[in-house]
């Protein structure tokens, strides 16, 4: 596979034709509606607008990672023309979206009804812990595996901007054992989500927006810069005004510069453009950054760590990374830190630290560092070696039921008990994890989750006091 540089060159190139491939594209569908009387009058192209395609996943609980490698995938209008959101190589890793969504593609659709998506995807590959012995294992489903996604009651695209919703079901949708051949049937559960600012809902994709998106910046001016995603299908550009929140290694536009490193939080707008409102900038163009779940600790404090790659960008980031293993090595010069951009850690009873001392199995990672990955050629234990100069706790989610009633805008905890045979149940032990709810906890849609109902929280996770607990940035249900 290429590296990310390759992919930076290709993504330039993809974009460029996509472009030219979408004119005529345009052109055609302006002239069959002209009828048939030879006339040469100009006619105008048909009206589009921007539509953001996300992916979220209701995970298999026994999964630590499950990568697709979709190679195209478009919209079908109800007159049976094809809108490409999709045409060339694209990772997606599911498991880090457990009760999020992510943007993988700003497209302009053409006004209309669209009946169903299609999606071919080359491989899949995933990782899990072997329940006997406790190994990590890694298995791969050659394709080409082709599906049609029908989008329910069909989705209209009018004038306004929206956000069109693939929740992929991966626990119906993967089939198989140990024993067996794995096979992957996709199943989607599809919904639409209007623009963000006109319903509270902030960055959330699932409504327009985008939260700490990873990818490496491909070039800025003085207002506004584009970014390759780490799993996307085209490049996005952000425009920044005086309210855009620079974090990280700049502090303003002008030190944002090509192949840095960057996770973007943004908001789609009416007009169909990215407003940046925040971009923390996290190595710079020589780097290498890779998330995922820690699955081994040497020590304690610990000088060496195995994790499952989840996500990860840098020229030195290989796409064939997702889903098999990092060796990530400590130094007493690595510095670590949480990401409390949506989770308040005040007036908690437990002890957040998170460094060499207090980091552990199960949590979700990710490491920076100012140089290269080194790969390791066997692939076995890992496929490739990372030396850390900074760690950061990252959220993460979490499947399962409460016995209490979920209600917004409250101060509480709760025991989640996690489904049987879960990843992090194989990992730690745990068959509960305490829950906090903080004052800006999002319930989602604002409402009471009753008690028995499957929830999805995330959040950040952190092992104290013999005990696991998650700071909730989010809880929703996950029916």
């Amino acid at each position: 596979m290429e590296s990310l540089n390759s992919y930076l060159t290709l993504t330039h190139l993809r974009t460029s034709l996509k472009a030219a491939v979408w004119t005529a594209a345009v052109l055609t569908l302006g002239l069959a509606g002209c009828g048939g009387d030879g006339s040469s009058t100009p006619t105008s192209p048909a009206a589009t607008t921007a539509v953001q395609i996300n992916m979220g996943d209701a995970p298999a609980d026994w999964l630590l990672s499950f990568s697709m490698n979709v190679s195209s995938m478009s919209l079908k209008a109800s007159g049976g023309q094809l809108v490409s959101v999709a045409n060339s190589a694209t990772p997606m890793e599911m498991i880090h979206r457990l009760g999020t969504m992510e943007p993988v593609a700003l497209i302009a659709a053409p006004r209309g009804t669209y009946t169903e998506a299609q999606l071919t995807i080359a491989s899949c590959t995933f990782s899990y812990i072997d329940p006997e012995t406790k190994t990590l294992q890694q298995r791969t489903i050659n394709g080409p595996i082709h599906a049609s996604v029908p989008l329910g009651s069909n989705v209209n695209v009018g004038t306004t901007p929206l956000a069109l919703n693939f929740d992929l079901d991966l626990q119906h949708s993967l089939s198989g054992d140990t024993g067996t051949a794995f096979q992957f049937t996709p199943q989607f559960h599809i919904a639409t989500g209007a623009l963000s600012g006109s319903n509270g809902n902030g960055v959330n994709a699932r409504y327009g927006g985008m939260y700490q998106l990873m990818g490496v910046v491909s070039g800025a001016s003085s207002n506004s810069f584009s970014m390759v995603g780490a799993q996307t299908a085209n490049m996005f550009t952000f425009s920044v005004n005086a309210a855009t929140q620079f974090r990280g290694r700049v502090t303003q536009m002008s030190q944002l510069g090509s192949g840095m490193g960057v996770l973007v939080t943004a908001l789609l707008q009416s007009d169909g453009t990215y407003l940046a409102k925040q971009v923390r900038a996290m190595m710079g163009g020589a780097g290498a950054m890779g998330g995922g779940i820690i699955t081994a600790v040497d020590a304690v404090p610990a000088t060496q760590l195995t994790i499952v790659m989840q996500n990860g960008a840098g020229a030195s980031i290989n796409t064939d990374y997702l889903s098999k293993t990092l060796l990530v090595k400590l130094l007493e010069t690595t510095t670590y830190e949480v990401d409390t951009d949506r989770v308040s850690l005040t007036g908690l009873d437990f002890d957040t630290t998170f460094n060499a001392s207090n980091i552990h199995v199960g949590q979700s990672i990710l490491p920076l560092s100012d140089t290269a990955i080194t790969a390791i050629a066997s692939c076995d234990p890992a496929c490739g070696e990372l030396t850390a100069s900074t760690v950061r706790l990252r959220e993460q989610g979490a499947r399962g039921t409460a016995t209490v009633d979920i209600n917004p805008g409250v101060v509480t905890s709760f025991t989640l008990t996690l489904p049987a045979g879960c990843a992090f149940t194989t990992l730690t032990g745990a068959t509960t994890i305490t829950v906090y709810q903080q004052p800006g906890t999002n319930v989602e849609d604002n409402t009471t989750i009753t008690a028995g109902t499957t929830l999805r929280v995330h959040g950040l996770l952190f092992y104290s006091g013999g005990q696991w607990r998650l700071v909730a940035s989010t809880i929703s249900s996950a029916t």
